[in-house]
């Protein structure tokens, strides 16, 4: 098969896992092809998004079709950025630069995952179009709106969690869960066990709340580790935040996951969004137990391997639950827990993979809307 990846970012989980499915793909012997977004020209961004608005407004007017005219011209023009094990193209908006990767690329289907909602519509009614067929994955609870609000269902709906599976069966659309791809032997490490590890420092990943914890929780040490590039307003609120902090450490993005979880005791998830973060299975991996909010994939993600808190529950309770989860009567336990969690077949990636293809070929045979 020849897949087309089409990812609204090309940094974070959703990412990595996408170009590790990619790889995996390829090495079974077929054609990848993976074209991301990157947050590189965000004036740029916001023209074509106001444009595309102001064509929706005036739709039938010289002004609508002029809008959408100028709107379609924005990041056309994509950027080779890896020819092996799979291709790979970077733009600032996957929607204008489709046609063109497309037309090169010559896709049997095209996947789509952490797109906007925009973006999403564009890309849809262009596969529809051309006759190409569209797969939707789910890896975030909003994109359920794709399916509800924008009124754009694809050919095949996937969903990383049993949860997003839920919420699109809900909603009345079928949806078929096929986890993120995780490559775990990239992230196995004996941890020293020294810090509560919080990672991707931003406000969706609950920062207000690690940063409350940590100063709660003096006698502890904490690493702040960055994922997402932080903009320089995000900068001055965490150099702000953790000012006077002695027990707080910040530390850059490192490729290395081994870096990443090396002196990792337990993994702070104080996440506002209803995901299911890889860096769960990472630090289960490697027994490292972990406290996150309980949002029901999130709770799906950490099992028995961790401690859910209540996602209106302040920083108080988060220190509480922190100290119950370090108490040497439970750690021992829970580290012992998160390692059987991180082995169960769910998440193997052969079988991801495996299922991956399955649900694609009918897809591609022509049986649109696949088992």
């Amino acid at each position: 098969m020849r897949i087309l990846f089409v990812s609204g970012t090309a940094v974070g989980g959703s990412a990595s896992s996408t170009r590790e499915l990619a790889t995996a793909l390829a090495d079974r012997g077929h054609e990848v092809g993976l074209l991301a977004r990157v947050a590189t020209a965000p004036r740029r961004w916001m023209l074509q998004h106001r444009l595309v608005n102001l064509a929706v407004a005036r739709e039938g007017s010289a002004i609508g079709r002029g809008a959408a005219l100028a709107a379609g011209r924005i990041g056309r023009r994509a950027r080779p950025v890896r020819t092996g094990p799979f291709r790979e193209w970077s733009t600032i908006l996957v929607e204008n630069s489709l046609s063109g990767v497309r037309a090169e690329f010559a896709p049997d289907v095209v996947v789509a995952s952490s797109i906007g909602r925009m973006a999403w519509r564009a890309v849809r009614a262009e596969l529809a179009a051309a006759g190409v067929p569209s797969v939707l994955y789910l890896r975030e609870e909003s994109a359920i709106g794709h399916l509800a609000v924008s009124d754009a269902p694809p050919d095949l709906l996937l969903a990383n969690a049993h949860q997003h599976e839920a919420a699109a069966r809900a909603a009345g659309f079928t949806a078929h869960v096929v986890p993120s791809v995780v490559d775990l032997s990239r992230a196995r490490v004996t941890t020293t066990r020294e810090v509560v590890l919080f990672v991707n420092p931003v406000e969706v990943s609950g920062r207000d709340l690690a940063v409350g914890v940590a100063r709660a929780c003096p006698d502890l040490r904490f690493a702040f580790v960055e994922s997402w590039p932080l903009s320089d307003a995000e900068r001055r609120w965490l150099d702000d935040a953790c000012a006077g902090l002695a027990n707080v450490e910040r530390r850059p993005r490192v490729d290395d996951l081994r870096l990443l979880y090396g002196d990792a005791r337990v993994l702070l998830v104080p996440y506002r969004t209803n995901g299911r973060p890889r860096v769960v299975l990472e630090a289960q991996a490697n027994g490292i137990p972990v406290l996150a909010t309980d949002l029901p994939a999130l709770t799906e993600a950490v099992g028995p391997g961790g401690i859910a808190v209540p996602v209106d529950a302040g920083p108080g309770e988060w220190a509480m639950r922190l100290r119950e989860l370090l108490d040497p009567t439970r750690y021992d336990a829970l580290v012992a827990a998160a390692r059987e969690h991180a082995h169960r077949p769910e998440v193997d990636p052969g079988a991801i993979v495996t299922r991956f293809e399955d649900l694609l070929r009918p897809l591609v045979a022509g049986s649109v809307g696949a088992p």
